[in-house]
């Protein structure tokens, strides 16, 4: 009987040592994702993106700098990754130096799709997606292949090489 209990033990400790090692594996994953979710929420359903679209064109106009549609959703890992990308101290100068951003939410696949097919479709392969817009409203660039569907792996370095060569295209 003292085999048998032995055993026993043996095996409920393998077995929470597992799921303990699962859960810290959860736990952490939830850590690192944590703070780029925190006051994420910047794919607003309640936008008019035509509307939004139009000031940043009229801005642009003015000011010469690029317009950006961000086609994402709150709920999308790669998008958040992306918007935290975007507010990196080596990113975000540059961004806000050459352009304007819209950030257009297309919800659960169900929201501004519209505004995506006026673009080329630029979701189609995945989100977090981007148009870039010349000021006079003429697509420059576009994600529409889907490179930017796997975001999390993207770095700020790959982001501002990215913009870079949008803003070099536009010249």
């Amino acid at each position: 009987m003292a085999a048998c209990d032995r055993r026993s033990i043996s095996f409920f400790i393998r077995t929470d040592h597992r799921r303990f090692r699962r859960s810290l594996g959860l736990l952490t994953v939830a850590a690192l994702v944590a703070p780029l979710w925190a006051g994420q929420g910047h794919y607003d359903p309640t936008r008019r993106p035509r509307a939004d679209i139009n000031a940043a064109l009229a801005r642009a106009r003015t000011d010469k700098k690029l317009v950006l549609l961000d086609f994402g959703a709150d709920w999308c890992l790669d998008c958040v990754v992306l918007s935290a990308l975007f507010r990196d101290k080596k990113v975000a100068p540059y961004l806000n130096e050459h352009f304007h951003v819209v950030q257009i939410d297309i919800g659960e696949w169900n929201r501004n799709l519209d505004v995506s097919k006026e673009y080329g479709d630029p979701i189609k392969k995945g989100i977090p997606a981007v148009v870039v817009l010349s000021p006079l409203g003429s697509t420059v660039a576009s994600t529409g292949n889907g490179a930017l569907s796997t975001a999390r792996r993207a770095n700020a370095s790959d982001v501002l090489k990215l913009l870079q060569s949008w803003v070099a295209r536009a010249r």
